[in-house]
């Protein structure tokens, strides 16, 4: 069965035309769920989460939902609904069949125009990856391998065993301007990767990288270790758009990146951003070392900030990303009384 069972419960988040019948909405709800919420939630949750959902809806004999289940079911929901608008949007209105592709027109209502439609597949969209994203929070802040949300908090659908510092979108979107998008830290994760692998590694040493990821994982950091992991991933976010940003197609709107689908792209290539404007982007990310903005500037910090505390961090100090400077020595001059001699006593 669907997350949906009938129209009342969709109507909870969306506004559908009264003659809406849910058989005519159900195939959009299964087709968002394999497209987004088995991502969201992992293939094992999303199955055992399913088949909670379908027993507590039973008309005889239902099992009532956990109270952890209860608080999700709406997270759920509201993000599947706007993902089967989405999809249903451009299918509503046509049919497809031995007369061909062919448009309904109702005796009461004619089907809205096109830039109508277009807005309500970008709201549909920004509004799916929104409420995704709340969704992934409230399951990293409430899942703990004993708890309802066991299956999901092993599987890799939590970003947190991905084995990385920036391991999803609000920690990205603490030190880079994405609008909080789902969409655009899937975008930049295989540069995030790469930034992680060959420099965050590096700044501070394998050995040491290593420990903050494990850590990380375990939930079981020290504050000298939270410290360390604030001051990379400033870095690792700037780096990873900075480098990503001429492959992708975004709008730079007052309120962040926002990143233009393949369902925008054709219609709305009027929004996106300049070559001028991702040049001048990429410049402000980049920054210098005088610049406290960009990540050349966060990199020396970091630096700096391991000179003056090495004392904590004795696998930084054994692997060799960090070495001391011998304090120099006195310093040999040779003495010229007259500057315009051009014999030097010895």
């Amino acid at each position: 069965m669907s997350l949906f069972t009938n129209i009342s419960e969709i109507r909870k988040y969306l506004s559908i035309d009264p003659n809406t019948s849910f058989d005519t909405v159900k195939p959009y709800i299964d087709e968002a769920e394999q497209l987004y919420l088995r991502d969201l939630l992992g293939n094992a949750f999303y199955g055992d989460f399913n088949t909670k959902y379908d027993n507590s809806m039973l008309i005889v004999s239902p099992v009532a939902l956990s109270a952890l289940n209860q608080t999700l079911l709406p997270l759920v929901q509201r993000c599947l609904a706007y993902y089967m608008q989405l999809l249903g949007i451009p299918q509503m209105s046509v049919s497809f069949g031995n007369m061909g592709i062919r448009q309904d027109r109702g005796e009461d209502n004619d089907p809205a125009p096109r830039w109508k439609e277009e807005n309500l597949l970008y709201n549909a969209l920004k509004n799916g990856d929104i409420h995704a994203d709340r969704l992934l929070l409230h399951l990293e802040i409430s899942a703990t391998v004993s708890n309802d949300f066991a299956l999901w908090f092993t599987s890799s659908a939590n970003t947190i065993n991905s084995g990385l510092i920036v391991y999803g979108t609000a920690i990205a979107n603490k030190w880079i301007d994405i609008s909080n998008s789902r969409r655009i830290y899937l975008k930049l994760l295989p540069k995030i990767r790469e930034v992680e692998k060959r420099i965050a590694s590096k700044l501070v040493g394998q050995a040491q990288y290593d420990m903050l990821v494990t850590k990380l994982k375990a939930g079981t950091t020290t504050p000298n270790e939270k410290l360390l992991i604030e001051m990379l991933e400033p870095i690792i976010s700037k780096r990873a758009l900075y480098m990503q940003l001429p492959f992708m197609r975004v709008s730079i709107a007052n309120d962040g990146l926002w990143l233009n689908s393949d369902i925008t792209d054709t219609r709305k290539t009027g929004f996106l951003a300049t070559k001028p404007e991702i040049d001048e982007l990429r410049k402000q990310l980049k920054g210098s070392s005088d610049d406290v903005m960009g990540f050349e500037s966060d990199e020396n910090n970091l630096q700096q900030f391991i000179s003056d505390n090495i004392a904590n961090y004795p696998l930084i100090a054994a692997t060799g990303a960090f070495t001391v400077q011998p304090v120099p020595g006195p310093t040999w001059q040779p003495l010229n009384e007259n500057p315009h001699d051009r014999f030097f006593t010895v």
